[in-house]
Protein backbone atom coordinates (compact mmCIF):
# COMPACT_ATOMS: atom_id res chain seq x y z
CA UNK A 1 0.00 0.00 0.00
CA UNK A 2 1.50 3.43 -1.22
CA UNK A 3 0.70 6.79 -1.63
CA UNK A 4 -2.46 7.82 -2.96
CA UNK A 5 -2.39 7.68 -7.01
CA UNK A 6 -1.08 10.35 -9.20
CA UNK A 7 -3.21 9.33 -12.52
CA UNK A 8 -4.78 12.21 -12.86
CA UNK A 9 -8.73 11.97 -13.71
CA UNK A 10 -9.67 11.95 -17.81
CA UNK A 11 -12.30 13.16 -20.03
CA UNK A 12 -12.46 13.00 -24.28
CA UNK A 13 -11.33 16.86 -24.76
CA UNK A 14 -8.66 19.01 -22.25
CA UNK A 15 -11.76 21.01 -21.81
CA UNK A 16 -14.11 17.76 -20.52
CA UNK A 17 -10.68 16.45 -18.01
CA UNK A 18 -10.39 20.30 -16.30
CA UNK A 19 -14.08 19.54 -15.62
CA UNK A 20 -13.68 15.78 -14.62
CA UNK A 21 -10.56 17.41 -11.99
CA UNK A 22 -12.96 20.00 -10.97
CA UNK A 23 -15.61 17.75 -9.80
CA UNK A 24 -13.40 16.00 -7.54
CA UNK A 25 -11.88 18.70 -5.87
CA UNK A 26 -15.65 19.75 -5.41
CA UNK A 27 -16.15 15.90 -3.80
CA UNK A 28 -12.95 15.79 -1.72
CA UNK A 29 -13.94 19.02 0.02
CA UNK A 30 -17.32 17.95 0.59
CA UNK A 31 -16.22 14.54 1.87
CA UNK A 32 -13.67 16.85 4.26
CA UNK A 33 -16.34 18.69 5.28
CA UNK A 34 -19.11 16.12 6.36
CA UNK A 35 -20.05 15.99 10.06
CA UNK A 36 -18.83 12.61 10.30
CA UNK A 37 -15.02 13.72 9.31
CA UNK A 38 -15.40 17.39 11.47
CA UNK A 39 -16.76 15.74 14.53
CA UNK A 40 -14.58 15.61 17.80
CA UNK A 41 -16.56 13.04 20.03
CA UNK A 42 -16.55 9.48 19.75
CA UNK A 43 -19.19 7.64 18.87
CA UNK A 44 -20.25 4.20 18.94
CA UNK A 45 -18.88 3.62 15.19
CA UNK A 46 -15.54 4.13 16.63
CA UNK A 47 -15.18 3.26 20.33
CA UNK A 48 -14.72 -0.26 19.37
CA UNK A 49 -11.58 0.06 16.42
CA UNK A 50 -9.14 -2.44 17.87
CA UNK A 51 -6.19 0.04 17.55
CA UNK A 52 -5.34 2.25 20.74
CA UNK A 53 -2.93 4.61 18.33
CA UNK A 54 -5.74 5.45 16.02
CA UNK A 55 -8.63 6.08 19.43
CA UNK A 56 -6.02 7.84 21.03
CA UNK A 57 -5.30 9.99 18.09
CA UNK A 58 -8.38 11.10 17.44
CA UNK A 59 -9.20 11.63 21.64
CA UNK A 60 -6.15 14.14 20.95
CA UNK A 61 -6.85 15.69 17.86
CA UNK A 62 -3.82 14.36 16.52
CA UNK A 63 -3.08 16.25 12.96
CA UNK A 64 -4.56 13.87 9.91
CA UNK A 65 -1.85 12.79 7.67
CA UNK A 66 -3.65 10.27 5.78
CA UNK A 67 -2.79 10.84 1.83
CA UNK A 68 -4.07 7.26 0.77
CA UNK A 69 -7.18 7.14 1.48
CA UNK A 70 -9.81 8.37 -1.07
CA UNK A 71 -13.18 9.96 0.03
CA UNK A 72 -15.28 7.77 -2.98
CA UNK A 73 -16.33 5.19 -0.77
CA UNK A 74 -17.74 7.34 2.46
CA UNK A 75 -19.12 9.32 -0.04
CA UNK A 76 -21.07 6.50 -1.73
CA UNK A 77 -22.34 5.27 2.08
CA UNK A 78 -23.14 8.69 2.86
CA UNK A 79 -25.67 9.10 -0.11
CA UNK A 80 -26.59 5.50 0.27
CA UNK A 81 -27.67 6.14 3.85
CA UNK A 82 -29.63 9.00 2.74
CA UNK A 83 -31.39 6.63 0.65
CA UNK A 84 -32.37 4.16 2.81
CA UNK A 85 -33.64 6.32 5.35
CA UNK A 86 -35.97 7.75 2.67
CA UNK A 87 -37.17 4.66 1.38
CA UNK A 88 -38.05 3.28 5.02
CA UNK A 89 -40.01 6.39 6.09
CA UNK A 90 -41.51 6.22 2.55
CA UNK A 91 -42.68 2.56 3.66
CA UNK A 92 -43.92 3.75 7.12
CA UNK A 93 -46.07 6.41 5.00
CA UNK A 94 -46.96 3.71 2.43
CA UNK A 95 -48.34 1.34 5.21
CA UNK A 96 -49.66 4.05 7.36
CA UNK A 97 -46.96 2.62 10.59
CA UNK A 98 -44.78 3.84 12.59
CA UNK A 99 -42.62 0.60 12.20
CA UNK A 100 -39.07 1.96 11.37
CA UNK A 101 -37.89 5.13 13.29
CA UNK A 102 -34.53 6.36 11.52
CA UNK A 103 -31.63 8.34 12.50
CA UNK A 104 -31.94 8.36 15.89
CA UNK A 105 -29.43 9.94 18.62
CA UNK A 106 -28.93 7.51 21.10
CA UNK A 107 -27.05 8.16 24.33
CA UNK A 108 -24.76 4.16 24.96
CA UNK A 109 -22.78 6.22 26.86
CA UNK A 110 -22.88 10.01 28.16
CA UNK A 111 -20.12 10.85 26.76
CA UNK A 112 -20.19 9.18 23.46
CA UNK A 113 -23.55 9.51 21.86
CA UNK A 114 -24.84 8.60 18.19
CA UNK A 115 -26.94 8.11 15.98
CA UNK A 116 -28.65 5.46 15.01
CA UNK A 117 -29.84 4.01 11.66
CA UNK A 118 -32.92 2.03 12.24
CA UNK A 119 -35.01 0.88 15.07
CA UNK A 120 -37.17 -2.16 13.83
CA UNK A 121 -40.62 -1.97 16.05
CA UNK A 122 -42.18 -4.61 14.60
CA UNK A 123 -39.37 -6.83 15.15
CA UNK A 124 -37.69 -4.99 18.11
CA UNK A 125 -34.13 -5.45 16.24
CA UNK A 126 -31.79 -2.36 15.68
CA UNK A 127 -30.74 -1.80 12.09
CA UNK A 128 -27.04 -0.61 10.98
CA UNK A 129 -26.80 -0.08 6.92
CA UNK A 130 -23.37 -0.81 5.73
CA UNK A 131 -22.43 -0.48 1.92
CA UNK A 132 -19.57 -2.53 1.65
CA UNK A 133 -17.00 -3.73 -1.24
CA UNK A 134 -16.20 -7.30 -1.94
CA UNK A 135 -13.43 -7.95 0.63
CA UNK A 136 -15.50 -6.37 3.60
CA UNK A 137 -18.48 -8.63 2.39
CA UNK A 138 -16.19 -11.41 2.80
CA UNK A 139 -15.47 -11.06 5.81
CA UNK A 140 -19.26 -10.29 7.12
CA UNK A 141 -20.43 -13.46 5.65
CA UNK A 142 -17.36 -15.46 6.81
CA UNK A 143 -17.67 -17.88 10.46
CA UNK A 144 -16.52 -14.72 12.31
CA UNK A 145 -18.70 -12.48 11.35
CA UNK A 146 -18.20 -8.46 10.80
CA UNK A 147 -14.58 -6.79 12.37
CA UNK A 148 -15.06 -6.13 16.35
CA UNK A 149 -16.13 -3.06 15.61
CA UNK A 150 -18.98 -3.23 13.48
CA UNK A 151 -19.92 -5.69 16.58
CA UNK A 152 -19.48 -3.02 19.11
CA UNK A 153 -20.79 -0.19 17.27
CA UNK A 154 -24.03 -2.41 16.82
CA UNK A 155 -24.72 -3.76 20.61
CA UNK A 156 -23.72 0.28 21.74
CA UNK A 157 -26.45 1.02 19.33
CA UNK A 158 -28.53 -1.81 21.10
CA UNK A 159 -27.73 -0.17 24.87
CA UNK A 160 -28.87 3.10 23.18
CA UNK A 161 -32.49 2.38 22.55
CA UNK A 162 -33.06 0.29 25.80
CA UNK A 163 -31.68 3.25 27.87
CA UNK A 164 -34.55 4.98 25.94
CA UNK A 165 -36.83 2.44 27.04
CA UNK A 166 -37.55 0.35 24.21
CA UNK A 167 -36.91 -3.53 24.05
CA UNK A 168 -34.15 -4.71 21.61
CA UNK A 169 -34.24 -8.23 21.15
CA UNK A 170 -31.02 -8.34 19.14
CA UNK A 171 -29.13 -6.12 16.55
CA UNK A 172 -28.84 -6.86 12.60
CA UNK A 173 -26.03 -5.27 10.54
CA UNK A 174 -27.48 -4.83 6.94
CA UNK A 175 -25.08 -5.38 4.27
CA UNK A 176 -25.69 -3.68 1.10
CA UNK A 177 -23.51 -4.44 -1.65
CA UNK A 178 -21.96 -1.81 -2.55
CA UNK A 179 -20.16 -2.94 -5.88
CA UNK A 180 -22.68 -5.38 -6.99
CA UNK A 181 -24.93 -5.32 -9.80
CA UNK A 182 -27.80 -7.22 -8.08
CA UNK A 183 -29.63 -7.26 -4.64
CA UNK A 184 -29.25 -10.29 -4.42
CA UNK A 185 -26.34 -10.13 -2.86
CA UNK A 186 -27.43 -8.02 0.02
CA UNK A 187 -26.49 -10.14 3.38
CA UNK A 188 -28.10 -9.69 7.11
CA UNK A 189 -25.80 -9.96 9.92
CA UNK A 190 -27.62 -10.78 13.47
CA UNK A 191 -26.11 -11.38 17.19
CA UNK A 192 -28.88 -11.18 20.20
CA UNK A 193 -28.38 -8.03 22.58
CA UNK A 194 -28.26 -10.66 25.57
CA UNK A 195 -25.40 -10.94 28.20
CA UNK A 196 -22.99 -11.69 25.49
CA UNK A 197 -23.45 -8.17 24.15
CA UNK A 198 -23.12 -6.43 27.31
CA UNK A 199 -20.07 -8.09 28.09
CA UNK A 200 -18.75 -6.82 25.13
CA UNK A 201 -20.01 -3.19 25.82
CA UNK A 202 -17.92 -3.49 29.45
CA UNK A 203 -15.07 -4.46 27.31
CA UNK A 204 -14.98 -1.21 24.85
CA UNK A 205 -15.98 1.01 28.12
CA UNK A 206 -13.11 -0.42 29.81
CA UNK A 207 -10.41 0.03 26.70
CA UNK A 208 -11.84 3.70 26.23
CA UNK A 209 -11.00 4.69 29.93
CA UNK A 210 -7.51 3.20 29.28
CA UNK A 211 -7.21 4.87 25.98
CA UNK A 212 -8.25 8.44 27.86
CA UNK A 213 -5.74 8.09 30.19
CA UNK A 214 -3.12 7.29 27.49
CA UNK A 215 -4.35 10.42 25.45
CA UNK A 216 -3.86 12.37 28.75
CA UNK A 217 -0.65 11.40 29.31
CA UNK A 218 0.30 12.34 25.29
CA UNK A 219 -1.48 15.65 25.97
CA UNK A 220 0.75 16.16 28.89
CA UNK A 221 4.13 15.19 27.04
CA UNK A 222 4.95 11.68 29.25
CA UNK A 223 4.16 9.81 26.10
CA UNK A 224 4.83 10.39 22.47
CA UNK A 225 2.18 9.72 19.94
CA UNK A 226 4.44 7.09 18.10
CA UNK A 227 4.38 5.23 21.48
CA UNK A 228 1.50 4.37 21.43
CA UNK A 229 0.60 0.97 21.07
CA UNK A 230 -0.29 0.09 17.43
CA UNK A 231 -2.49 -2.81 16.35
CA UNK A 232 -2.13 -2.66 12.41
CA UNK A 233 -4.50 -3.71 9.79
CA UNK A 234 -4.49 -3.46 6.13
CA UNK A 235 -7.98 -2.71 6.47
CA UNK A 236 -7.87 -0.72 9.38
CA UNK A 237 -4.87 1.35 8.59
CA UNK A 238 -6.14 2.63 5.08
CA UNK A 239 -8.82 4.14 6.68
CA UNK A 240 -7.31 5.47 9.33
CA UNK A 241 -6.76 9.59 9.47
CA UNK A 242 -3.07 8.68 11.03
CA UNK A 243 -2.43 6.81 8.58
CA UNK A 244 1.16 7.70 6.95
CA UNK A 245 3.28 4.79 5.27
CA UNK A 246 6.17 6.82 4.28
CA UNK A 247 6.64 7.46 8.36
CA UNK A 248 8.26 3.94 8.01
CA UNK A 249 11.68 5.16 6.39
CA UNK A 250 11.74 9.03 6.91
CA UNK A 251 10.92 10.03 10.40
CA UNK A 252 8.25 11.81 9.57
CA UNK A 253 4.69 12.79 11.53
CA UNK A 254 1.88 9.77 10.97
CA UNK A 255 2.02 6.12 11.85
CA UNK A 256 3.18 3.59 9.52
CA UNK A 257 0.34 1.35 10.18
CA UNK A 258 0.96 -2.29 8.69
CA UNK A 259 4.54 -1.39 7.86
CA UNK A 260 4.98 -1.50 11.62
CA UNK A 261 4.99 -5.42 11.62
Amino acid sequence: MQTAPTAAVSGNTPAAARYAAEFRRIARDYANRRPRSLQKALGPSELGVSCDRQVVGKLIGHPVTNNVVDPWASLVGTWCHSGADHMLQEYNTRHGVARFVTETRVVPHEEHPGHADVYDGFEQVVGDHKFLGDTSMAQVRSPQGPPRKYKAQLHLYGKGFQLLGLPVKAVRLIAWPRTGSSLDALYVWESPQDRSADELIDEVFVDTHRRKMIADLVQRGHLRFDQVPVVPSDDECYFCPFFRPESARDGGPGCPGNRAR
